[in-house]
């Protein structure tokens, strides 16, 4: 390499490191404003995982505090309809009328009548049948029943989402004395005793906002 090749190398080279430098002083900043459990969490992760963890951060951080609680409630919801869907057979629209021997309209119509439980997707707003209320192709006599016990109002599909968590929810159904009998609440709906002891779990429940 020629000489006046060489010299003219030096300016990039000086760009190249000024630029690493500003880099650094940018990561460490962007470090700074990483929460203990964010930079603990990226640690353990492979570098480009890392890095992209500690990405967000900035994003979040201009983010405003009304649409980070958004945002974590809507991860909420998703969460919700997750675990029900661990904890019971959830059928779609499909599914559900044909196994009623019904249209669609009419699966929508005993819905909105509230004959039956759906439980609704926040996400995408999907209607899901839990398959508990079924038996013999028709619907459990005992969900119209506590549904208008409870007064849930079949419209309200928050309202229709809470009775539905709370009876995927497990309950001990076991005497004093006895070992711990742990079963899920929907399993108990043709047991009369049970099912007031539902009842109350419910609205206490509701009470409370839980």
């Amino acid at each position: 390499m020629t000489t006046v090749a060489h010299e003219a190398l030096h300016p990039v080279t000086a760009r190249i490191e000024a630029a690493k430098a500003a880099l650094r002083e940018r990561f460490e900043e962007h470090l700074a404003r990483a929460s203990a459990a964010v930079v603990l969490k990226a640690v353990a992760l492979a570098d480009e995982k890392a890095f992209a963890a500690l990405a967000k951060v900035d994003v979040e951080a201009k983010r405003s505090v009304e649409t980070r609680n958004q945002e974590a409630v809507a991860r909420m919801k998703s969460r919700a309809f997750d675990r029900v869907a661990s904890r019971c057979e959830l059928l779609d629209a499909k599914a559900a009328h044909e196994i009623l021997g019904i249209t669609k309209q009419a699966l929508s119509q005993k819905t909105k009548a509230g004959n039956l439980l759906a439980y609704t997707n926040s996400g995408n707003r999907r209607k899901f049948y839990p398959s508990f209320q079924f038996a013999e192709n028709k619907p459990k006599a005992v969900v119209a029943s506590l549904i208008r016990a409870l007064d849930v109002d079949p419209a309200d599909t928050e309202a229709m989402n809470f009775l539905v968590q709370h009876l995927v929810g497990r309950m001990d159904y076991s005497d004093p004395g006895e070992p711990s009998n742990e079963v899920s609440r929907f399993e108990l709906l043709d047991d009369s005793e049970a099912l007031e002891i539902i009842k109350r779990d419910y609205r206490n429940a509701l009470a409370v906002g839980q």
